[in-house]
């Protein structure tokens, strides 16, 4: 019961996610990437063993169909489960469950997958695709700026309880620690806002364009 985006900078070779749920601590089920191979949403019905054996999957050099197609054979209840996989290229591959609630499924824009369950519409997921395709700035940013604009479409239809970003890429720590932010909302009556303070502390309010 969850609304989230992957996404891809090419140029910079970043992989990022957001995502908001109406449930609590969904950063610690939901967002699972790596940096140079892919990012994964596993929501609905969470299982999250699903994200590092698509991203195992992924390293091995499989693509994103049959990774994900692998990582649901694992699984005992595929119908209860919404999964979505970005790679470093860019490609795609979802899957959404017969049994997650309405509304349910996908949209996909330039560079970014927009997943979401239980959630008020498709527009929620038209809003998120176009709120990061037209924002400015980083890879954070505009993750943020698509949360948001999802958010104010009606999102989660129980309200929101939580909330999450991360992005991977190069850092000085090389491949022990390829985090550029992991920042996360685990219990709050307002998540988006305390997200975006959150993101004001860590970032600097000027490098943040809403």
């Amino acid at each position: 019961m969850t609304l989230s985006i992957l996404a891809v900078d090419k140029e910079k070779e970043q992989l990022g996610i957001a995502v908001i749920t109406g449930s609590i601590a969904v950063g610690s089920r939901v967002p699972w990437a790596k940096a140079g191979i892919g990012v994964v949403a596993t929501q609905g019905f969470t299982n999250p063993s699903l994200g590092p054996i698509i991203l195992q999957m992924l390293e091995r050099g499989f693509d994103v169909q049959y990774s994900l197609r692998v990582a649901l054979n694992k699984d005992p209840n595929p119908s209860l489960r919404q999964v979505a996989v970005l790679d470093i290229q860019g490609n795609f591959a979802v899957h959404t469950g017969e049994n997650t609630p309405d509304w349910r499924g996908h949209v996909v824009g330039e560079n970014c997958v927009c997943v979401g369950n239980l959630i008020t519409g498709r527009n929620v997921l038209e809003e998120l695709r176009e709120g990061f395709e037209s924002a400015k700035g980083s890879l954070i940013n505009r993750l943020f700026v698509a949360l948001k604009r999802a958010v104010k479409k009606g999102g989660d239809k129980r309200g929101h309880r939580s909330a999450a970003i991360l992005v991977v890429g190069n850092t000085i720590y090389g491949n022990i620690y390829d985090r550029i932010i992991d920042i996360r909302v685990d219990l709050s009556e307002d998540p988006i806002n305390d997200l975006e303070k959150i993101l004001y502390a860590v970032m600097g309010k000027s490098k943040i364009e809403l």
